[in-house]
């Protein structure tokens, strides 16, 4: 069976998952909440946690992958049906991410504008990541943990002397623009539904949810910090900010004379961007494979990933349109399947434990 390690996950949530939301997300958030961003983001952090810890909740009272509690209780087709949406869900996630990173990517690292084709090889690492399942998925969380740290912590330094936290203040003057920046911003938290997805692949520990939680909270202090530092320099011009974590540092004086090194440090941090953004895909394909356990996994990676470079061809030049649709119209599908979903699956714990409760009494 396919297995990931604790510890992996742990790194995932405290480098990887942070590491999404420091794109386009930031100035997104500037735009619905202004200096009330935080809040936002610490609206959809809590929902986050609270679904992640139920999750965890849940894995230390079963040994069963989600996919054989949904089996047990309902059926084999019905779990297929649940798992087919599912991986229609991440791979619908994974576009909006898609499409921001190649825009990050082309505008960052290309002193002219490149081909989009220039993008594809990412389809290639993907689909090698897609390929191996979650053991990828632990072994890019175990290089992206330095990565992140080295670089995160230098660019926060160096943007740090620049900002002015009191253009955060007041809090709370947006009003519904904090509730409305939480709600827009969904489609950047369905991390909380991986959890679900890696319940029966890894081995429990001692303490092991106060951990996963440790890690999530330090990769959520993350991105606070980094809102926080990201309005604190820009403040009403922030919306205008669309790469944000090549933006933050882009004023400090320190190395005047020596040019912008600190792009060393952001060509970093875009190596965790590739391992976060395979992450959905190889989620998408684990769900198929789930589905039709005797198809080759070469052949649902190559689907998957021609799939999405088919999709980021098409709408090369339709991203703000596309992110209009996804973050103000279907926003209600990220709740239901990166939060209903891993709630509703505490259900079949409980329909699990009656069944068996129902047998012994029959003996």
């Amino acid at each position: 069976m396919d297995k990931i390690k604790l510890r992996q996950i742990c790194f995932y949530f405290a480098c990887m998952m942070p590491a999404t939301k420091f794109i386009i997300y930031p100035a997104t958030l500037a735009y619905e909440a202004k200096n009330d961003l935080l809040l936002s983001a610490l609206l959809n952090l809590l929902a986050q946690g609270a679904v992640i810890a139920a999750v965890l909740w849940l894995s230390t009272r079963t040994d069963k992958t989600f996919f054989d509690l949904l089996k047990d209780a309902f059926g084999a087709p019905a779990a297929k049906i649940v798992y087919g949406a599912l991986a229609a869900f991440l791979l619908f996630s994974a576009l909006l991410p898609m499409l921001e990173q190649r825009a990050f990517v082309m505008q960052v690292l290309y002193e002219n504008v490149p081909s989009v084709l220039s993008y594809a090889p990412f389809f290639a690492v993907s689909v090698f990541a897609c390929m191996k399942g979650f053991k990828t998925i632990g072994r890019a969380a175990d290089i992206a943990l330095p990565l992140f740290a080295l670089s995160f912590a230098v660019l926060i330094l160096l943007a740090l002397p620049e900002a002015d936290f009191g253009a955060l203040l007041p809090v709370g003057r947006t009003g519904a623009g904090i509730l409305r920046g939480s709600l827009y911003g969904l489609n950047w938290y369905t991390e909380c539904l991986y959890p679900l997805l890696f319940l029966g692949h890894f081995e429990r520990e001692k303490h092991g949810t106060l951990k996963v939680m440790a890690a999530f909270a330090a990769g959520a202090l993350a991105v606070l910090l980094f809102l926080a530092v990201f309005y604190g320099i820009f403040e009403d011009i922030a919306v205008l900010q669309q790469n944000s974590i090549a933006h933050i540092s882009k004023y400090t004086t320190a190395f005047t004379s020596l040019g912008r090194i600190d792009y060393l440090f952001i060509f970093a941090m875009t190596i965790v961007f590739v391992f976060s953004l395979c992450v959905p895909l190889q989620m998408c394909v684990h769900c198929v494979q789930a589905v039709a356990p005797r198809l080759d996994p070469i052949w649902p990676s190559l689907a998957v990933n021609g799939i999405l470079l088919a999709l980021v061809l098409l709408l090369n030049y339709s991203f703000l349109e596309m992110q209009q649709l996804i973050t103000q119209r279907l926003w209600f599908v990220f709740v239901l399947f990166a939060y209903l979903v891993p709630a509703a699956a505490l259900l079949l714990q409980r329909r699990e434990r009656a069944a068996c409760g129902k047998e012994e009494n029959r003996e």
